[in-house]
């Protein structure tokens, strides 16, 4: 299959993601860290249930440290996307964390050695235009036109989510998919476990359990199918074409 079809069907997941995120944490969730939690404690099930099941080739120390480093970046990245869609709009933050491919492409031309043409280049300032434009709102104290606050820390989440997915590709030169994804999320879910394992979010979380509440089926579905299925595609694609192109 064409890397193009596989990494347009990850990108549609993903944006779906970012939305049923915002449905839990916008309808549901009074702490910002609940949702970090409950993605730390899925993911966590996820990679330690492959690393057992699966059948495993040796893919070596150095690849297996490039997948949990991927996790990491992308784990970081995704806290700060977590910060500010807590509060803000989905229109105004999803779609600015989504640059990062744009990133990816300088990345993949310096470390990886990957090529570019001349309208490639172009599409990507045209990518960064529009976020930098969608961020645009006017002061209420002079009345003139001014970047968002929130713009330049979402701006260094897609940064780190770019990272990630050269990081992840790196990782790809020595192991299978399956076996990337794994390492992958075990390093992204130990991140959100040690930074939202408080005392708000879990109790919270419990009384999710205790109410039988609907938050926890939106979550199950987004968790367990939608975004583990989209990060596993992501993956796949990435080891069928270039970095640069296929994110």
């Amino acid at each position: 299959m064409s890397w193009f079809w596989v990494a347009l069907l990850s990108a549609a997941l993903m944006g779906l993601v970012g939305i049923l995120d915002k449905t839990l944490l916008f309808h549901f969730a009074k702490s910002w860290l609940t949702l970090p939690l409950l993605i730390g404690i899925a993911q966590a099930v996820i990679g330690i249930t492959l690393v057992l099941v699966l059948p495993w080739t040796d893919a070596g120390a150095s690849a297996i440290g490039w997948a949990v480093l991927s996790g990491l970046l992308w784990g970081i990245g995704s806290l700060f996307l977590f910060y500010l869609l807590f509060s803000r709009e989905a229109s105004k933050t999803i779609p600015i964390f989504q640059t990062f491919p744009a990133f990816v492409a300088p990345m993949a031309v310096i470390f990886l050695g990957e090529e570019l043409a001349l309208y490639q280049w172009i599409a990507i300032l045209a990518v960064v235009a529009g976020a930098v434009m969608n961020s645009i709102k006017r002061d209420s104290g002079y009345g003139g036109l001014v970047l968002d606050g929130a713009f330049y820390v979402l701006i260094a989440a897609s940064v780190l989510a770019a990272a990630a997915n050269i990081v992840g590709k790196l990782a790809l030169d020595n192991m299978e998919v399956v076996q990337a994804h794994a390492f992958r999320v075990l390093g992204m879910s130990s991140l959100m476990l040690v930074f939202s394992l408080r005392w708000a979010p879990m109790r919270e979380i419990w009384g999710f359990v205790r109410n039988r509440s609907p938050a926890l089926g939106i979550f199950g579905l987004n968790e367990f199918v939608v975004a583990n299925t989209g990060m596993l595609i992501n993956l796949w694609a990435i080891s069928l074409g270039s970095v640069s192109l296929v994110t």
